[in-house]
Order: structure tokens, then sequence, then C-alpha cells
């Protein structure tokens, strides 16, 4: 960004690490960068956000988790985005620059730590007084003559010294000056403890006609999902497609122990096969004992193989196999495994020890039978889960922007005042447990189904 204009400019890295590294006195003109998001790079493995963060961001617990694994351009096109790519910026400034009031894109909360410099704020309380007040500004095209600290209520400075983290509450008008040169990561959150200010700042950006590519992508997209994650979390039942919900299993469903039991070597002996192509396991019993017939049938006229005759590789197995018998051998792993894919949804029901993060109930179904531990919702979460209701109701159908992953958005809204409705009384000192009430399953080497695969396929 030009300082001086307030406008956009483009320069390579290269270019502005040039500028950056000049002497003061022979900058002829100041440059702030200010929207270098760094994900998807070698940056992104040497910075860690805050750990609060992490556990009430809606990009980690509420956007499908093999979209975001889809995701391989760095950069912020938005054409090649494939969830809301706003986690970890880094800001690049030299002494003199200066942001003029704003509020971050969508009533996004911000993480922002200083790492070399320092910043001075300007901070002014998202009242229904001061937000009007920023609008009017914003749309009087007088920016640059007027001083908003001037006519608001509560403005307040703060100096940030490097070293120091500081946090944005969603909806507050900040403006920054840069007194050193500095250098300060930072990023944007969604979350679900102040959705109604959240909206409101989306609803004054529609009003002053901010560009696309400064809004928060994927908007009321992640409100869908929003509502859907809680919905089922709490209620065991899924409005994703049948598709989404074959892509969670893939990626987070929990595998029984007993997988796990056979040795590295035996995954080698397994054939190639689709985790979709599941067959019913009675077929699979018929064609076990049809196997078992004939090997007692041919037994006495089978020569036993010595050690020596064996092949020397789990490959050249199965190519003497096919060769001889005209079909492809039987793994018994892989029986095992498409046995326990096809009676998971089923035990999982009966089991009391399967997270209740796993789809059990699929789309259409009758809910399953729900964890006999009440969760207690706080008032924050009830009173945004109601604001995202009544907006996403309120928009015109073209406007909606409901999410490919979601199979019947009126029915979600739907079960959404449901929960609403059962969860009215809720106790707000039980729902504070230190624990979010949604978040996807973290993966492990035991759970990874796709790391499967791979060695499946090698």
């Amino acid at each position: 960004m030009d300082v001086n204009t307030q406008k956009g400019t483009e320069m390579s890295m290269s270019q502005f690490v040039r500028y950056y590294e000049t002497p003061e006195a022979q900058r002829d003109k100041l440059y702030n960068v200010i929207s270098l998001e760094f994900s998807h790079t070698k940056l992104e493995h040497l910075v860690k956000r805050p750990t609060v963060v992490d556990l009430v961001d809606w990009v980690d617990n509420m956007w499908p988790q093999h979209l975001k694994e889809k995701q391989t351009e760095a950069t912020n096109a938005l054409a090649e985005m494939k969830y809301p790519k706003v986690k970890k910026y880094c800001l690049m400034s030299v002494k003199g620059c200066f942001t003029d009031f704003h509020i971050d894109f969508g009533g996004t909360s911000v993480w922002y730590h200083v790492f070399r410099g320092g910043k001075i704020f300007w901070l002014i309380p998202p009242t229904l007084h001061n937000l009007a007040l920023y609008e009017e500004w914003v749309l009087s095209g007088k920016q640059s003559d007027i001083f908003l600290g001037d006519r608001v209520e509560r403005c307040q400075r703060i100096e940030l010294k490097q070293g120091y983290t500081f946090f944005i509450p969603s909806g507050w008008i900040h403006a920054v000056y840069t007194p050193v040169d500095s250098l300060v990561f930072g990023g944007n959150i969604l979350h679900s403890f102040n959705v109604p200010m959240q909206l409101r700042i989306y609803e004054i950006e529609d009003r002053t006609r901010v560009q696309p590519k400064f809004r928060y992508p994927f908007y009321y997209e992640m409100c869908w999902y929003v509502l859907e994650r809680y919905v089922y979390c709490v209620t065991q039942r899924s409005y994703l497609t049948q598709e989404y919900q074959r892509e969670l299993m893939l990626i987070d469903a929990p595998r029984k122990a007993s997988i796990d039991d056979f040795s590295s070597d035996s995954w080698l002996d397994m054939e190639e096969e689709s985790c979709e192509q599941q067959p019913q396991e009675e077929e699979e019993k018929e064609e076990e004992e049809e196997e078992e017939e004939e090997e007692e049938r041919d037994g006495a006229d089978k020569p036993s193989k010595s050690p020596t005759d064996g092949p020397a590789s789990p490959t050249s197995t199965h190519s003497e196999e096919q060769e001889h018998t005209g079909k492809k051998p039987k793994a018994p792993a892989m029986r095992f495994l498409k046995r326990t894919l096809s009676n998971e949804s089923e035990e999982s029901v009966k089991s009391t020890t399967m997270p209740i993060d796993y789809p059990k109930t699929p789309t259409g179904s009758p809910s399953t039978e729900l964890s006999t531990k009440w969760t207690h919702l706080t008032e924050f979460e009830l009173k945004g889960l109601k604001a995202l209701v009544e907006k996403l109701e309120s928009l015109p159908e073209n406007k909606k922007c409901v999410p490919e992953g979601i199979e019947d958005p009126q029915a979600l809204l739907e079960g959404v005042k449901n929960v609403l409705k059962e969860h009215v009384d809720d106790d707000p000192s039980l729902a504070i447990t230190g624990v979010p009430v949604v978040s996807w399953p973290k993966k492990t080497p035991k759970s990874d189904f796709s790391g499967f695969i791979k060695r499946i396929s090698i």
C-alpha cells in the first residue's frame, strides 16, 4: 500500500526487500505490506498462532478438512482458493507508515505479534454510535481531511513494543502508525462468541461497497458450515452430502485397533482397491467358503512348496497366483478392513467408546441415539446461532451462497431452530469447560486411512 494515497500497489517480494533495506533518507515513498498471507509456504511452519486462536477459529473447526487439504496455491488468488485463507499474515512496514482507520474484514478478530520494531494503535470501541460515525466517514470520501479519532467516543492510543502479542476484538475500529521499521505476524479469525458483531460489520461492508478482494472469502458459505457443524456435534445429525460424509470418513474416521495389528510388511501383500468398493459381508463369506471347499478338493493334488520355492517379493506372489488360478488372490487384511468399514456405522451406534464427532447419522436417516451427557452451550453461542439463522433466512435465494457440501439447507435451518429450543435453558456455568463444542478430530497415523491407501499402492 502507498501510504500517501492509501491505495494498493503491486511489486515483487525482491523489489520490496530492496526497498525495505534502503536507508530511510533514500526512500522516496512510503510502502506498507499489510496483506501478505503466507500459509502453504515454508514460512508457515516457523510461525505458530496463539493456542486459543486455534481452538476457536472457524476455519479450523467448521470448514471441511478435505477442502483445506486441496489448497495448493500459496497466493490469495480467489479463483484458486479452497477455504478462507486468512490465517497467517506477514506485515512489513518502514518507519513513518500509517494505515487509516478501518475495521478488519467480516468483523474478524485479530491476533498480532510484533516480531521486530514497534507499533502505535488508535482504538475505537464498536458502539452503535461509533459504527454509524465510521460508516458516515467512509462514505463521505473525506478520510484524508478528517481524523476519525476526533469525532468518536472513547478513542484510545496504545503502544506495542517488540515481543508484544495483541488481540483486537471483533468490530473494533483502529488506525496504525509505525514509529520504526517493523516486522509483524498476525492473522484473522471468525469465531462463535460475537457472531452478531461479525454480521453487523459484514453489512457495513455491503453498504460502503468494499471491493470483494478486500473482504473475507466465502463468508456466507462459512456460516452454513458453522450451523451444520453445531447441529452435528450436538445431535449427531449430519446435513452434509453423502460425498462430503465419505470424504470426512476417509480422513477422520477412527479405525478399530485390530487393523494396526498387521505388520508393516503385510500392507504390501494387499491389492490396490478403492475404499468405496465395500462388498456386502454375506458375499465375502460365500466367496471364502467356496475357496475353502476348492482347497479341500484340490489339496491332495497340489504339491507343497518348500521355502526355497517361494517368491522373492510380495509382488511376485500376486503375479504367480494370478497366472496359476486366473484370478486375483484374496487379501485377508483387506477383507477384514472392508468388513470393518461396512459394519462401522452400525457398531458406532452401540459403542460407548466411539468419539462423538464420528459421523454416525447418514443424511436423511433418523437421528441416532444421543450421548447421555448433555452439551451446554454458552449464551454467546446461542445468540450467535440465532443471528446466523435469521441472517441466512433473510437473504434472497441468489445470495444465500449455500455451499455444495450442504444437502438440504432448509432442513438444516430447522435443525438449528430445534437445537436453540432444546438448549434455551442451558446453564452458562456448565457451558464453560475449556473444550470447544465443535472441532474436527485430529488426524493421527492410526486413523489416517488415506495414508494406508498410499501404502497399498506402492
